[in-house]
């Protein structure tokens, strides 16, 4: 069993009860409930259900970065103790209340984003359940309510993604309000650097999908050049940074980790390029993914029209009759038939497209994990070795 084996329950057990304290403390602000306020609350905990937490689990090891080996190490989960240094040993560090609440931060930011995202994509679906307007759409239709049920949907899961994203904040305070104060102050600006740069990140992505696709007499190398760094941008501020970058370096800079260090700066891009190979592999998923696993319908992706680097390095490789297909298929959304989303998929595998997209997955992976060998001697083997097993795991995925 590696570190990370126990790494993953350990921070998951203590991020899921404090997000259960969090969901008890909002109930408790209404001292009457009425059935309404019942039913946000419990679509918040939906929301919180079945994550994989690691958002919470890379700020957890960034929080705990500081500590040295010989303080402890994960699979020692028994021991809660602290050395004659006074420092902290990793455990108690890695699934303590600093790091939970961190985790719960991120993670209720993360569910925020997620309900939102769903709205914007009109996705029917999320981990494999309807998603929130559509449920909330679903119960208006059963109750008989007056009005529009997709209208209700919609507002009210505009309205849960608001409420996780105050909970959100609220925690990130509790989580530096335990630490020194210039401390709290970097941690704090970093995380809301973070919510900022998602906000402009969603735009580009909704903004480049409105956009026409390249005229079939456009030369299709620099066409999919053009879309590929376009796709690239999106995934840079939409997801990437604060699938990876941002946990961590909030974590780091929490536990004290100097903002202008060489440690900063080269988790910042580990971060950020084993973020960008983590929504690479997501964009696999989105075509290739088994739906058992990943919890949504193969070739959703090109349902929704996303404009990704797969679709992009597609466009480069295949032939006329292939762009036709892609620019059929994306324009046509949720409308595409079955056998054209299947052949596309094929021709994402025929004209070499997904072994060159997994060849750009393995090039950010090798520059994030070169990032960490630029700097020997500011990180002590058990956080390195920890680091780079959870970028195997984010990258190598299948769900």
């Amino acid at each position: 069993m590696t570190e990370v084996d126990v790494l993953l329950p350990l921070v998951r057990g203590a991020v899921d009860a404090r997000l259960e304290h969090v969901l008890a403390r909002l109930r408790a602000q209404w001292p009457a409930p009425s059935t309404a306020a019942d039913e946000l609350f419990d679509a918040a905990a939906t929301a919180l259900t079945g994550g994989k937490r690691m958002r919470a689990v890379l700020g957890a090891v960034g929080l705990a970065l500081l500590n040295e080996d010989h303080a402890g190490s994960v699979d020692q989960v028994s021991r809660e103790r602290h050395d004659s240094s006074g420092t902290a040993d990793r455990v108690a560090v890695l699934a303590g209340p600093t790091a939970a609440r961190l985790g719960a931060a991120l993670e209720l930011y993360q569910a925020s984003a997620l309900v939102h995202d769903d709205v914007i994509d009109a996705a029917d679906t999320r981990r494999g359940q309807p998603s929130a307007h559509r449920r909330y759409a679903s119960r208006h239709r059963q109750a008989g309510w007056r009005g529009s049920a997709d209208g209700y949907g919609v507002s009210a899961a505009i309205l849960l993604g608001d409420l996780l994203m105050a909970a959100s904040a609220t925690e990130m305070g509790a989580a530096a309000a335990t630490a020194e104060r210039g401390a709290a102050r970097a941690a704090r600006d970093a995380f809301d650097a973070m919510t900022t740069e998602v906000a402009v990140g969603q735009f580009l992505d909704v903004h480049h999908e409105v956009l026409p696709l390249p005229d079939p007499t456009d030369h299709p190398v620099a066409a999919g050049t053009a879309m590929r760094e376009a796709a690239l941008e999106v995934v840079r501020h939409k997801s990437a940074r604060y699938s990876v970058m941002y946990p961590l370096v909030v974590g780091a800079l929490l536990a004290g980790v100097d903002p202008r260090s060489e440690l900063l700066e080269a988790l910042k891009v580990f971060g950020e390029e084993i973020g960008i190979a983590f929504q690479l592999r997501d964009d696999v998923l989105g075509v290739f993914g088994d739906p058992a696993l990943t919890g949504k319908p193969a070739g959703d992706d090109l349902r929704e029209g996303k404009r990704t680097v797969l679709l992009a390095l597609t466009w480069q490789r295949c032939n006329d009759a292939g762009r036709a297909l892609l620019t059929r298929v994306l324009t046509q959304g949720a409308a595409a038939s079955a056998a054209d989303v299947a052949a596309t998929a094929d021709i994402i595998r025929d004209c070499g497209a997904l072994a060159a997209h997994e060849e750009e997955i393995a090039a950010h992976t090798a520059t994030g994990l070169g990032a960490l060998d630029a700097v020997p001697s500011a990180l002590s083997d058990a956080p390195r070795e920890t680091l780079t097993a959870l970028a195997h795991l984010l990258t190598a995925r299948r769900s």
